[in-house]
């Protein structure tokens, strides 16, 4: 599946909207077509190069957001696809 997103690729530079390649959810993982999504400080801190977290480059920002779940990895067991979700952020 692919996907446009918002791609960092070096700090203070302005993001590149690209297309992605998503691999289906494994495990525990969870596929949420995106609705909404929001900019917080922790993307912020990542855009101004002060992230507490070392970060592989390029790197998908924007993990606060909601949409309906699409796939589910073997593992999942509290969420159906149709389903609507809200990420959880990572940082927090």
């Amino acid at each position: 599946m692919q996907s446009s997103a918002a791609i960092f690729r070096r700090v203070h530079e302005a993001l590149t909207i690209e297309t992605v390649d998503i691999d289906k959810p494994r495990g525990r993982e969870v596929l949420v077509r995106t609705a909404a999504t929001g900019v917080c400080h922790s993307d912020l801190h990542v855009v101004d190069g002060l992230s507490r977290y070392p970060m592989d480059l390029p790197f998908v920002l924007g993990h606060e957001g909601a949409g309906v779940v699409e796939a589910v990895g073997a593992d999942i067991t509290s969420m159906r696809v149709g389903e609507m979700a809200r990420t959880v952020p990572m940082f927090d």
